[in-house]
């Protein structure tokens, strides 16, 4: 029997606590996925996934994918494993980890070079991420969008989510984000050949230096020297060039640049030497035009089996990405997505707005019954006391009326009135305090469960009305989930000072959000 009680017991406290060690394990995961992804990779390898429920399992496979992405991007093979993930958040998931799911299998299909669907995955997580509030999911979705388009030539669509990441950036004050961005509106614009545009993103980027890595330092470098090489400002494009420093093999647009200049020169055995340390590019239309300029070069130097040579390895080239990326058809396919998107929202503003009509003429009919009910069917969690301390009240009222001579159960009625009373007292004053410290900004990190159901009491007196909402809206949300409610709805409080108040992440504040989304009736 006592074994029975202490199981009972553990599995009491587990649901106090917010589920299974499972779930603890996946909070645990997502509160340090994105800053230490190998960490995160330990605390999954914990858990046995064979016991696992459906939704644990498609928060497993988002959580294993993540890691994937940020730790062997280039050994990835199948994205069987985030699939599932998307068929269970398209079925019963929240928006956020839909988006999640959708942003991350849209990862995985570029890693795997199948350019067309990834950009179909990747606008559908963006169609879901802009009804959100996080932007930090927006900018990864639209620097994964820019990047796509730009590996499908797709270059109206690169400048308009360059854009976009631009924004974005600046909203999030990202320094790194906000250089990288520039640089990539800046090569939109270079690729539709507005070159004065692109000079002017081009620069301002160059204000925002000191907060790159040293790789990017040399990327933008590199993408500036081009950018007077192509005005004819040979000085100033060699003088970048030195100063990116021309000692990385992967550096192939600076090789390119080079080429070009010591073209220019008449010094083409220079010239093809750059253009062939270019080749080894990473980036496959870097690679497309050194192949061009070498078909050039060797043309110029009266070597026409090698310009003839290059020329056909340039065609296959441009072949194989064209079979790959279908640039045009992807064009095609988000210029309709956005209409698309355009017309149902349109399509959702009238509804809404008919709606709104409908339900505005409802309120006013019966708003006034609708006050009374809340406050008749009030269930505060304090009712039970204040019940009972209103019956013992009567019945001390009886007896004395009846003047029946029992003084010492009359005693003892009073002197459970006043207990009650004082245990009233007590919990609301505990809650008004914890209140106060939220009003005030302050964390309740160190609050136990039982100050927190103070708390949950005071808040019920307090605003009433906004508690029988919830409770209409939620089934059986716990203190803490009651706590990060009053902070959001009622403070109104940022994802930040949430995370500080409660003593948690920011990440976690987003699972809160989605487990509190789950008990919605």
């Amino acid at each position: 029997m006592k074994k029975i009680l202490i199981a009972l017991a553990g599995m009491v406290a587990l649901v106090a606590c917010g589920g299974s060690p499972s779930a603890e394990l996946l909070r645990q995961a997502f509160d340090v996925v994105e800053s230490r992804p190998d960490s995160a990779l330990v605390i999954l390898g914990k858990m046995d996934v064979a016991s696992l429920t459906e939704e644990e399992r498609a928060e497993y496979g988002l959580l294993m994918t993540m890691v994937d992405i940020k730790t062997r991007h280039e050994q990835i093979t199948s994205d069987s494993m985030i699939a599932a993930s998307v068929r269970y958040y398209d079925q019963h998931g929240d928006k956020w980890h839909q988006a999640m799911a959708y942003h991350y299998r849209g990862m995985v299909k570029y890693a795997l070079k199948n350019i067309p669907e990834a950009i179909q995955d990747l606008k559908r997580a963006e169609t879901l991420a802009e009804t959100l509030d996080d932007e930090l999911l927006r900018n990864k979705i639209y620097n994964q969008l820019a990047y796509a388009n730009y590996r499908s030539s797709n270059s109206p669509q690169l400048l308009k989510y360059s854009k976009k990441l631009l924004d974005s950036s600046k909203k999030m004050n990202d320094s790194v984000m906000v250089a990288r961005s520039y640089m990539m509106v800046a090569s939109g614009f270079a690729n539709m050949e507005e070159m004065d545009s692109a000079r002017v993103y081009m620069l301002q980027s160059l204000d925002w230096i000191d907060a790159l890595d040293s790789l990017t330092q040399s990327e933008l470098m590199d993408g500036v020297a081009e950018m007077y090489q192509a005005a004819g400002d040979v000085e100033k494009a060699e003088q970048y060039l030195k100063e990116g420093g021309l000692k990385h093999s992967y550096r192939g647009r600076a090789y390119v640049t080079l080429a070009c200049i010591r073209q220019k020169q008449g010094k083409y055995e220079e010239a093809v030497s750059c253009a062939k340390k270019a080749l080894g590019a990473a980036d496959p239309f870097v690679h497309k035009q050194s192949l061009d300029l070498l078909a050039e070069l060797y043309s110029q130097m009266g070597d026409s089996s090698q310009a003839y040579a290059m020329q056909r390895r340039s065609k296959e080239f441009a072949d194989s990405l064209a079979s790959v990326n279908k640039a045009s058809q992807m064009a095609d396919w988000q210029m309709k997505f956005d209409e698309q998107q355009m017309r149902e929202a349109s399509d959702r503003k009238s509804r809404w707005l008919l709606w709104g009509v409908v339900v505005a003429v409802a309120v006013v009919a019966v708003g006034w019954w609708w006050h009374r009910r809340k406050m008749c069917t009030f269930g505060s969690i304090i009712d039970a006391n204040v019940r009972q301390i209103a019956a013992q009240k009567q019945e001390i009222a009886r007896i004395e009326a009846a003047g029946t001579q029992n003084s010492r159960q009359i005693e003892e009625l009073k002197r459970q009135v006043a207990e009650r009373q004082e245990q009233l007292s007590a919990r609301l004053h505990v809650g008004t305090k914890l209140y106060d410290r939220l009003r005030q900004g302050e964390g309740i990190s160190q609050a136990s469960g039982k100050d927190l159901q103070c708390l949950v009491e005071f808040y019920a007196l307090l605003r009433p009305m906004q508690w029988y909402q919830w409770e209409q809206r939620y089934h059986a949300l716990t203190p803490k989930q009651v706590a990060f409610l009053i902070l959001q709805d009622e403070l109104h409080n940022t994802d930040d000072q949430i995370a500080r108040a409660l003593g948690i992440t920011e990440s976690t504040v987003r699972v809160v959000r989605s487990r509190i989304k789950g008990r919605e009736k």
